[in-house]
């Protein structure tokens, strides 16, 4: 999400929230978690929404807030930290893969193809799939589209 920041002369001034939120997440240990950050425009005030660990240590939380604080005041930015409690349930444990139905989805549909396609016919099926999401993934994603425009300077550079 972008932010805007300021009007000037020259334009509008526009910050990216990921950014904000990776830089933040970057520079947090583990057992604090990023889960939102907003910014106000016409105070120059970035806002973070950062979870409290179970254990929680009040002079973490300070070293944090002060950390970010001076990280972004150079460039005008004052920081607001927001502490969330997080439930028992929230980030959790991700469940193992065989409680998930996805997995025995995939577990009968391989053994139907294994009996009905034999093994020769499940790897040409598994390669067209594979063949499928790369080539979709070349042509419908950001880091596709970048890598085939890198393949091409390349090409182009070698050819000089």
């Amino acid at each position: 999400m972008l932010f805007l920041w300021t009007i000037t002369k020259r334009g509008k001034i526009w910050l990216d929230g990921d950014a904000f939120k990776q830089i933040v997440t970057d520079r947090l240990s583990s057992d604090f978690y990023c889960q939102e950050v907003s910014f106000v425009g016409d105070q120059s005030q970035l806002n973070i929404y950062i979870t409290i660990p179970d254990q929680d240590d009040p002079k973490k939380r300070m070293a944090l807030a002060d950390k970010f604080e001076a990280l972004f005041r150079p460039a005008g930015i004052s920081v607001c930290v927001h502490w969330v409690r997080r439930a028992h349930d929230e980030y959790s444990v991700v469940s193992p893969i065989w409680s998930r139905p996805a997995f025995w989805a995939a577990v009968t549909g391989g053994l139907a193809g294994i009996v009905n396609l034999g093994i020769e016919g499940v790897v040409w099926v598994a390669g067209a799939s594979l063949a499928g999401y790369v080539v979709s993934w070349i042509l419908l994603s950001e880091d596709g589209n970048k890598l085939v425009k890198k393949i091409i300077s390349d090409v182009k550079s070698i050819r000089r």
